[in-house]
């Protein structure tokens, strides 16, 4: 299997991070699972965030999604660009902190 092409940052992932700082979480943009790689890794969440532009293959994505959580235990969340643009912070910020109580209380 070929690694992925590593790909430009773009405003969007910048965004996104700032939030995920906003909500109190580190995150590592680009982050690496050979071959893939994530647009926004939370390692203290072991959640990765994916933002999907108009060329997404939902099968390709479903396939890569499971193969990241078959050999590294990541989930992974994904946002259509679209939803991203529109600012969706404060829902994005109570869905983390949500989830990351959610992973306390398991």
């Amino acid at each position: 299997m070929r690694p992925e092409p590593r790909k430009k940052d773009t405003p969007e992932q910048f965004m996104m991070a700032a939030w995920v700082r906003e909500a109190g979480f580190g995150s590592i943009l680009e982050q690496d699972f050979e071959p893939y790689v994530v647009d926004i890794y939370i390692p203290d969440l072991l959640l990765a965030l994916e933002i999907d532009g108009p060329y997404h293959m939902k099968r390709r994505d479903a396939t890569r999604d499971a193969y990241i959580w078959d050999n590294y235990k990541i989930k992974i969340w994904r946002f259509p660009l679209k939803e991203v643009r529109q600012s969706f912070k404060n829902e994005f910020i109570t869905q983390l902190i949500t989830y990351a109580e959610e992973q306390i209380d398991a």
